[in-house]
């Protein structure tokens, strides 16, 4: 069976060729490690189920993932290619969690590690998923979000990552390579489980903070650009869009990322410097499709319904001109976003569509 033609489907195709639809395609970005969330918008809308709830807001987009075949434990490489089980693994310190790399300085040590192969994550579940969701646009991820310097930084801490990145090139481009390797071999099983169905692929990494990039571009052409390439046109090759999360402020790179061949950009975090939607739009709008911007550091958690219902609006208004543009919050919703801003902010796209 190949893609099911729907209103949700034929929303994003517009939107990715650069055309206004009859509303901004959406997204639901609940945080991973907070789905209490899920369960009060559930409630909040007299929902069954988690279908009923998107069916309610009107998402136009379903995320999902293969399975992890066990929790990470910390004592092993794999377990910093599963999911987190707590915020520890989001943390790049020493401090938090021992890294397994942080006293290697020779590359040939490597081979004393146990590196993960695809088959740490359980691909059974995609079919069923595809299927129930085959009316959605279908966005797979491969078990993680699959990034390349933060994940040389779970596994060495970032000082030493840094460090490395001046002082041993030798040792962070066998680390890359190593992860390379896994993330082929996890896409590659993602991408075949999912066969014809599937609209949309995505990966990330975060290079920047909120003021700007973590160290120079210099460097991230060295390490990071080509085995980005290698990725993007692995994806590619199974007839698919590319979405790249990268958090921060990320201006210096979306040139590159567009040049790549990366077909979403997602989030705009619209506190970030230089991430203002006018520019971006101006700038970028017309080669790229971007995804995100309603705010979840200030206007989503602490703002009323009606700062939250203008700030769709100037979305709305600046980034859906002409398409290229979904509409969803800046990061995953956390629990300290009320329920009843999350509902504004999606009753407001559907109000936005009524002047379209």
């Amino acid at each position: 069976m190949t893609k099911v033609p729907s209103i949700h489907r034929e929303r994003f195709d517009l939107c990715m060729t650069h055309q206004v639809s009859d509303k901004i395609p959406c997204d639901l970005w609940i945080d991973s490690n907070d789905p209490s969330i899920q369960t009060a918008l559930i409630k909040a809308t007299s929902q069954r189920d988690y279908e009923g709830l998107l069916d309610f807001l009107d998402i136009d987009i379903y995320r999902f993932k293969p399975k992890a075949i066990r929790v990470a434990t910390g004592n092993d490489i794999a377990s910093f290619f599963l999911p987190p089980p707590d915020s520890r693994y989001l943390s790049f310190s020493s401090d938090a969690l021992p890294r397994l790399l942080s006293n290697v300085e020779d590359p040939a040590a490597l081979d004393q590690f146990d590196w993960p192969t695809g088959e740490i994550f359980d691909y059974s579940n995609i079919p069923a998923i595809l299927d129930a969701q085959k009316h959605r646009v279908l966005w797979a991820q491969a078990g993680t979000w699959s990034p390349l310097f933060c994940k040389v930084c779970e596994l060495c801490g970032m000082e030493k990552t840094l460090m490395d990145m001046v002082e041993n090139p030798e040792l962070i481009h066998a680390i890359m390579a190593r992860i390379i390797v896994f993330y082929k071999d996890t896409f590659c099983r993602t991408l075949e489980a999912a066969g014809d169905k599937l609209d949309v692929f995505g990966f990330g990494d975060d290079f920047t903070t909120q003021q700007g990039p973590m160290f120079s571009k210099a460097y991230w052409d060295m390490y990071f650009k080509e085995p980005m390439r290698e990725l993007v046109q692995l994806i590619k090759s199974y007839g698919v869009y590319v979405a790249f999360h990268s958090c921060g402020a990320i201006r210096d790179y979306i040139a590159d990322f567009i040049d790549l061949g990366i077909d979403i950009i997602f989030p705009i975090q619209p506190r970030a410097m230089g991430m203002g939607p006018e520019g971006l739009k101006k700038d970028f709008g017309s080669k790229t499709v971007f995804y995100g911007g309603i705010d979840v550091q200030h206007i989503l958690p602490f703002g009323t319904e009606a700062e939250v219902r203008s700030e769709v609006d100037r979305y709305g208004q600046i980034m859906g001109k002409d398409g290229g543009y979904i509409i969803a919050s800046s990061h995953g919703f956390l629990k300290d976003v009320p329920v009843k801003n999350i509902l504004a902010m999606y009753d407001e796209v559907k109000q936005l569509s009524k002047g379209r």
